[in-house]
């Protein structure tokens, strides 16, 4: 008997079309799942408008690159006074005194501010010139300058004046203006506008200080023009006497002497009531670059004053290079019997005046003149060669000499008085330990005096 068929083999073509089908599921979904995930925010079709704006602006400005020292940057920081001096003057001479206060530290007071704003926009002043800037000098680490100003009106009979101006060293703020002041000129040229716009700025707060570096600039300023009153008004009289006053200014004026150009004067305060000046000065005539040290000290009312001049440095180098000849030169000593005078030199045995002598005796007869009320004695001196009588009458004559001179240059003979004192009143010795002569102690020793306090 036949068996029947086995009935597996009828299912098998179905089997393989399941498993066909099984297996394209199985890959259509290992291949689909890549795409089926999110698509990130950047290719998503709904993106923000404002995201797609952001897309195409424009690139973000990179930050300015160095500049040279002193470059001012975005935070506006100066690494020198140089710079933060010249950048303020650029603005101010711009029209833009706004900006130039942007410069300024908060120690600026608000009536300054003010004033400078109107200086520059309402009361038509300007920068006078291309170089602006006088250098005032240094008081403790602070850098003084003074900015020349104008009328913008040639016309205007306002005379050019000055903004004092002070930079200092901020911690982090790099150098800053931390002061402005107006000088007395300049605060004349406005009087009138400032009446007219009575309240509009406080000007309490607007005079020069008074302190250390703005005294010894007054001092040698007055020395310069040959007030004597005013430079004596400056110091202490009963620690600068007339007589080293006046010897500076003979040396001043035979020397030619002008204040240095950078930093002219450098004050260091000791406490706060005490302080020391160097002056730079210079002699082109004599081609020579000196000192000048002024000890100081303050008031209770906070005025400085001058009680100590050291030009003794600077009158050397004078004597040196200036060539005293066969007359020793030197304008002021010490005097035999203490304090100061002012000295005349003569050749041997003669009593005629020096070309030098007239000079300095021009100086001071101005001095004399600007203080009718003053007194002077003059003493006349001898080497000791000669005999005691001839010596006393060579002294009488040089003595007599000066005294007619002071008269022709208008000095009041009520102010002066004349004695001569022969050899008996040597500076130096005539001679030296060992007998020998000594020339230079018997040049020093031709000489009159004159004693301005007494």
């Amino acid at each position: 008997m036949n068996r029947p068929a086995h009935r597996g083999s009828s299912h098998t073509p179905i089997l393989v079309f399941a498993g066909i089908v099984g297996l394209s599921v199985i890959f259509f979904f290992i291949f689909s799942a890549g795409n089926l995930r999110p698509r990130p925010a950047a290719e998503s079709p709904a993106q923000p408008p404002a995201v797609q704006t952001a897309a195409v602006s424009p690139a973000v400005t990179p930050p300015p690159r160095p500049g040279p020292p002193g470059d001012v940057t975005r935070t506006l920081k100066f690494n020198s006074p140089d710079a933060v001096f010249a950048e303020f003057a650029a603005r101010l001479a711009a029209g833009d005194p706004d900006g130039a206060l942007q410069l300024a530290a908060s120690s600026v007071a608000a009536p300054a501010r003010g004033m400078l704003r109107q200086l520059l926009t309402d009361f038509g002043w300007r920068v006078a010139g291309s170089s602006p800037w006088k250098d005032a000098g240094v008081i403790t680490g602070v850098y003084r300058r003074e900015l020349a100003l104008e009328p913008v009106k040639s016309e205007s009979k306002a005379p050019a004046a000055a903004v004092v101006v002070d930079a200092g060293r901020m911690a982090e703020e790099g150098w800053k203006i931390t002061a402005l002041y107006f000088d007395a000129a300049l605060m004349s040229g406005i009087t009138a506008q400032l009446k007219s716009r009575a309240g509009a700025v406080d000007t309490t707060a607007l005079a020069a200080p008074s302190d250390a570096l703005q005294v010894a600039r007054q001092f040698f300023t007055h020395v310069l023009s040959h007030d004597f009153k005013s430079a004596r008004g400056l110091t202490d009289e009963k620690k600068v006497t007339h007589e080293k006053l006046a010897g500076l200014c003979i040396v001043f004026e035979e020397g030619e002497y002008h204040i240095a150009t950078t930093r002219p004067v450098v004050v260091t305060t000791g406490t706060d009531t005490s302080a020391w000046a160097i002056v730079k000065i210079r002699s082109d005539k004599q081609n020579l670059d000196a000192e000048v040290g002024l000890e100081m000290f303050r008031l209770q009312g906070g005025a400085w004053r001058i009680q100590a001049i050291d030009f003794n440095r600077m009158l050397e180098s004078y004597v040196q290079a200036s060539g005293a000849g066969k007359v020793f030169y030197s304008p002021i000593v010490k005097s035999a019997k203490g304090g100061e005078s002012i000295v005349v030199y003569f050749e041997f045995d003669k009593a005629e005046l020096h070309p030098r002598a007239l000079h300095q005796l021009d100086i001071i007869a101005g001095l004399l003149k600007s203080d009718p009320a003053r007194k002077m004695r003059i003493t006349g001196h001898t080497d000791d060669l000669g005999s005691d009588d001839y010596n006393q009458r060579l002294s009488a004559t040089r003595a007599k000499n000066v005294h007619a001179r002071l008269l022709e240059l208008g000095v009041s003979s009520t102010q002066i008085e004349t004695i001569g004192f022969g050899a008996t009143a040597p500076l130096d010795p005539n001679k030296r330990a060992d007998g020998t002569d000594n020339p230079d102690g018997r040049s020093r020793n031709r000489r009159t005096e004159i004693y301005l306090d007494f």
